[in-house]
């Protein structure tokens, strides 16, 4: 072969694996250069929210305050006599039985000869009114003898068979047995009201003795003791005090504008102690004035809390219900304030939908939809102060 032949060879054979490069270049050249399905402009543009359904619920009109609980009934037992304190039985914590449990004991002695006075005092008054009652006796006796003379004597006068001297002496002694009755009259009030004193003073001297021991008053727990035997105790000074752990109630304040809602016997209230439900009760009274200073009014409810978290002293939320009703509901983060109205903003087929609504009451981070709004309706609650009417939306 020569070598024009072996140069034609060697271009020959070439050209075809040019040629394949070429054509897979362009192959592959072409099919990036084809341009891509045009992407939809608004998914482009969708803004991520997030909605929840509209839901009917249950609101409340209601106004939470603190308040306290209180005991109902309690006893600031005090002395009733004074003198030494002899004893005291009971202590801070311990239950009384109202009636029968005996508390203290202030020194008895001078007492109890108090009462032995007391009692002497009454017998000579007694035997006094004896006296009195024969004396009185005795007068009435000599006047009816008297007037009985001076009768006869009269008669007798007026027949001119007694002298004038002898009428007059006989008229004396019937007008001195009348006056004799009135003095052993009065001698004989006079030993009565000695009497009726003394025993009143017996009387006295006797309960003396017996407030001398104090008794439990009502049932309950000794909260407080205020006293040490030894002391000297006057009265009045109080040594205990006793409540009833089985009528406590709530009590609060609430601001002036509230007072034509709460009406007792019918109004209810919810209690929270420490953060733990308690129960529902209605409220049992409401005072009759309105503070005109602070411009509160102080309301109070029986509490019966089987759990025993309600003890008198503690703080308590009481919340108050004036209405309860079912309505739709929606997150009160999804209603906004566009062109002076409230609006929320309803996801409908990626879009979203401006949508004017009336509210009504919200509880618990949920607000009532008076119109406006179909129960199932989803609402956008994240991303809503993003969006306009017609925009794009894409709820994750």
């Amino acid at each position: 072969m020569n070598a024009h032949t072996h140069t034609y060879t060697r271009t020959h054979m070439k050209t075809p694996l040019f040629l394949l490069s070429l054509t897979l270049i362009a192959a592959a050249g072409c099919g990036k250069g084809k341009p891509a399905a045009a992407a939809d402009p608004a998914a482009a543009n969708a803004i991520t929210v997030r909605a929840v359904a509209a839901t009917n619920r249950v609101f409340e009109r209601r106004l939470t305050v603190q308040g306290t609980l209180e005991a109902k009934t309690f006893a600031n037992v005090a002395a009733r006599v004074a003198g030494n304190l002899d004893a005291i039985w009971v202590d801070e914590g311990d239950r009384v039985t109202a009636g029968e449990t005996r508390l203290f004991q202030i020194d008895p002695v001078a007492l109890s000869n108090a009462v032995t006075a007391a009692e002497q005092n009454l017998d000579v008054a007694r035997a006094g009114l004896a006296v009195a009652r024969a004396s009185r006796e005795r007068v009435e006796a000599e006047a009816r003898k008297a007037a009985l003379d001076f009768a006869r004597y009269e008669r007798l006068h007026k027949e001119k068979k007694v002298s004038d001297n002898e009428f007059e002496t006989a008229d004396t002694l019937h007008r001195q047995a009348r006056a004799g009755i009135a003095v052993a009259e009065a001698q004989m009030a006079l030993a009565q009201s000695q009497a009726g004193q003394a025993a009143a003073a017996l009387a006295i001297a006797r309960k003396n003795l017996d407030d001398a021991r104090g008794i439990a008053p009502l049932s309950g727990v000794v909260s407080r003791r205020d006293a040490e035997p030894g002391e000297q105790m006057a009265v009045g000074r109080a040594l205990l005090t006793i409540v009833d752990l089985d009528s406590i109630e709530a009590a609060a304040f609430i601001p002036a504008q509230y007072y034509p809602d709460i009406v007792p016997g019918e109004t209810t209230f919810r209690l929270a102690v420490n953060g733990r439900a308690a129960g529902i009760y209605v409220i049992t009274y409401r005072s009759p004035t309105i503070n005109p200073v602070l411009r509160t009014f102080e309301i109070k409810g029986a509490v019966r809390d089987a759990s025993g978290a309600a003890v008198p002293g503690a703080m308590a939320d009481v919340t108050l219900v004036f209405e309860t009703r079912q309505g739709i509901g929606v997150p009160t983060a999804a209603v906004l304030a566009r062109g002076g109205r409230e609006v929320v903003f309803v996801a409908r087929d990626g879009t979203a939908v401006q949508t004017a609504v009336t509210t009504g009451l919200q509880n618990d981070g949920w607000t009532e939809i008076r119109s406006g709004l179909e129960p199932g309706v989803q609402v956008v609650s994240e991303g809503q102060t993003q969006l306009h009417d017609g925009a794009p939306v894409d709820i994750r």
